[in-house]
């Protein structure tokens, strides 16, 4: 009999194995795709910062952090692969005000010993000589009349974290995982759909594609965007809702590279225009993504199974003509670019990582768009706790507690409660 089962073998998921297996726990992964980080993870931007509305989600992301930084040693394992890189070339916030409660995020990360820097706009025009500082909000759509007239003002500045970035790849970095995770002991069972959860007695039983059938003791819901399908297999019903979300992400020329030049270009959170973008392929290229402004739709997916992949003209468009705004040098060139989805919650965005109300069934759902950067600190905080609620701590009566060793901070994990309130958040990726 198996230990704990873990549906889906994304970045997160292979963390939990890894960590599971680190505790003594044993441990098997199943997931529908071929190999591991074929999902959600393989359409990640990889940004690491830790600008977030609320303490906790910046310790957690100051502990990926960590942790991305020193990732040889974290994985104590070798991959044919290569490991995945983390590049820092920092990364600048320019949101539509700098008001009071940006200066609070600053705050709450100096006082986690994060560097950041808040910026007058003539020093985002020293430093960043590309970017255009005058102010785009509120964010228009391409078809409205006054979509490339001025407002009249210029952004009122910017928050600067020098140290934060991106990693390359994240598929890789969830086969690194998965290669440490095997070392350690971690089964993995792919292009596996599991068809059916059923819990008879101590123990639960999986049905896989094909009839087979397996026990395991406890089962870990880390499905990323199927995660919802997977609790009704189940029979699982959260307080909080968790949908699949459709996000295109889009690849242009950079204008910005010379090869006689640093190209280390910054990672570019821009909320006053609705879109962040990064440096790929070396600084060659931008990808461009959308932070969700009031004025676009959401596209949510009912099944995943039936998402479209094919990139539309309208959503190349709407991010590539604002970051031409953002960055005029940019040309609109052919459409390049990819389709993924999002697990989210639909309460503020922030993960489920709890127990449920089914024994032994476990959730690390509500991820996608903000969670690969903490993916090995979720594997480490859902690893504790599940291992105290199969020794029977009542998670939900004395909420369990795990201090991060690198930054430092103890995370009372009733902040992500299936029980929960909403936290204060953008209600965004941003967080």
């Amino acid at each position: 009999m198996i230990d704990v089962a873990v549906v889906g073998a994304g970045v997160i998921g292979c963390a939990l194995g890894l960590e599971l297996r680190r505790r003594g726990c044993g441990v098997t992964l199943f997931d529908q795709n071929g190999d591991v980080g074929h999902g959600s993870t393989a359409a990640s931007c990889g940004i690491v910062r830790r600008f977030y509305s609320t303490m906790t989600m910046t310790a957690m992301a100051l502990e990926g952090s960590l942790i991305w930084a020193d990732w040889n040693d974290y994985l104590g394992a070798g991959d044919e692969l290569g490991l995945a890189r983390f590049e820092r070339p920092g990364m600048l916030f320019i949101p539509p005000r700098m008001d009071a409660g940006v200066r609070r995020i600053a705050e709450h990360m100096r006082a986690l010993g994060i560097a950041v820097e808040l910026l007058e706009p003539d020093e985002i025009t020293a430093r960043f000589p590309f970017v255009d500082i005058r102010s785009h909000a509120p964010v228009r759509r391409p078809d409205a009349d006054d979509f490339f007239e001025p407002t009249g003002r210029q952004i009122e500045g910017g928050v600067f974290e020098p140290d934060a970035g991106y990693v390359i790849s994240p598929q890789i970095a969830a086969h690194n995982l998965r290669v440490a995770g095997e070392q350690a002991g971690a089964q993995f069972r792919l292009g596996r759909r599991v068809c059916a959860i059923e819990r008879h007695s101590s123990a639960f039983r999986l049905t896989l594609q094909g009839g087979e059938v397996l026990e395991a003791r406890a089962v870990v819901n880390v499905a990323g965007p199927h995660s919802a399908l997977v609790n009704r297999l189940a029979g699982v019903r959260l307080p909080i809702e968790n949908r699949a979300l459709r996000r295109e992400t889009h690849v242009v020329r950079s204008p910005l590279f010379s090869e006689e030049r640093d190209a280390s270009l910054p990672v570019v959170g821009d909320v006053d225009s609705g879109i962040y973008f990064r440096p790929e392929a070396g600084g060659r290229d931008l990808i461009v993504g959308s932070l969700d402004p009031e004025c676009d739709a959401l596209e949510w997916v009912e099944n995943p199974d039936d998402l479209e992949p094919t990139p539309t003209t309208d959503a190349f468009e709407r991010q590539v003509l604002r970051l031409m705004k953002r960055v005029p040098r940019i040309e609109m060139g052919p459409r390049r670019g990819i389709v993924g989805l999002y697990d989210v919650t639909l309460l503020d965005w922030n993960p489920i990582l709890d127990r449920t109300d089914l024994p032994g069934y476990y959730v690390a759902i509500g991820t996608s768009g903000s969670s690969f950067k903490t993916a090995p600190v979720i594997g480490a905080v859902m690893a504790d706790l599940i291992l105290a609620c199969q020794a029977g701590h009542d998670h939900d009566a004395d909420p369990v507690k795990v201090t991060l060793p690198r930054a430092g901070f103890e995370v009372d994990l009733s902040f992500f409660s299936r029980r929960r309130g909403a936290h204060r958040s953008s209600g965004t990726v941003l967080g």
